[in-house]
């Protein structure tokens, strides 16, 4: 609607404007890896975030990290604990600023060349993957066939290739190119907080025992003058617990949908009724998304074809 403008508007310029001529582009159905590469080399690397939705996630997130680490951490026994815990927390700062900053992948918007006219509207058009047919709609806003597995983003005012959803959190879309990064964002964030909150009621532990053994008063007395010194680590274990679970079940769901060869937003909106085209078997779906995030041409040893509905 248009009391939205304003916020589209300003999320607008945070991701870059790729053109292309519409004799060039309109046509193209994004399936080939290669397509994939030359766009992305086409486009800069890292993209301005949408900061107000970032600067919460650092309050939210960083800020009771810091306390952790400086007030909580020194205080465990274990040097060992100690540096696996500080190695996932750097870990989550780099996969942070990976995945809020890096470009998520835009899909080139057509302009019209000078012999070219830009239509407003075309029908879908259907193209057939290892046997399934999948819809391809016209995106009225770039004026192009979204490529499979895009989507327009309604914050960003961009079609995203491979587009997962977008993240308030990071303030960015995660798509194809900032997915992986996301993922590792999500397992540092499993690792860090569930150590911390380990680390944290140890020393609590530790500090009841010691609060016990040398307290002249009742247990009432020790438990209130336990809480009034260590209120802030009683506090952070609570959240750090919370913040495990919540990551942990997050995790949880991107593996599952990455061994079927799905996106967040594929699954949520239910796309594949009948079967999923790009589902081929769990390891290779894994290693896709690790390790070969173009993937491969699913045109390899057969003959899909390219059909427009009628109009």
């Amino acid at each position: 609607g248009r009391g939205r403008a304003p916020a589209c508007a300003a999320a607008m310029a945070r991701l870059p404007l790729v053109e292309a001529e519409v004799g060039q582009h309109a046509v193209k159905d994004w399936l080939e890896p290669d397509n994939l590469r030359e766009v992305f080399r086409k486009q800069p690397c890292f993209v301005c975030p949408d900061f107000v939705s970032l600067r919460r996630t650092l309050l939210g997130t960083v800020v009771p990290s810091l306390y952790f680490l400086h007030w909580v951490l020194p205080l465990a026994v274990s040097e060992a604990g100690k540096a696996t815990c500080s190695l996932w927390a750097g870990l989550c700062l780099v996969s942070l600023v990976s995945a809020a900053f890096r470009n998520p992948g835009v899909v080139p918007r057509a302009v019209a060349s000078p012999a070219g006219t830009l239509p407003a509207h075309l029908p879908a058009r259907f193209v057939t993957v290892n046997g399934v047919q999948v819809t391809q709609r016209w995106c009225t806003t770039c004026r192009v066939y979204r490529p499979l597995r895009a989507k327009h983003c309604a914050h960003c005012d961009r079609c995203v290739f491979r587009f997962d959803h977008h993240c308030t959190l990071l303030g960015n879309c995660v798509g194809l190119g900032n997915y992986r990064s996301f993922l590792a964002l999500v397992l540092a964030c499993t690792l860090f907080f569930g150590q911390s909150a380990m680390i944290a009621q140890r020393v609590l532990r530790r500090s009841f025992h010691e609060a016990r053994d040398g307290a002249s008063g009742g247990h009432d007395e020790v438990l209130r003058r336990l809480f009034l010194a260590n209120g802030g680590k009683l506090l952070y274990t609570i959240y750090a617990l919370a913040m495990c679970l919540a990551f942990a079940v997050l995790l949880l769901y991107h593996v599952v949908i990455i061994s079927c060869n799905l996106t967040t937003n594929e699954h949520v909106r239910d796309y594949y009724l009948a079967r999923n085209p790009f589902d081929l078997e769990c390891g290779e779906n894994c290693r896709q998304a690790l390790c070969a995030p173009y993937g491969r041409s699913p045109r390899a040893g057969q003959s899909d074809k390219l059909e427009h509905l009628p109009g």
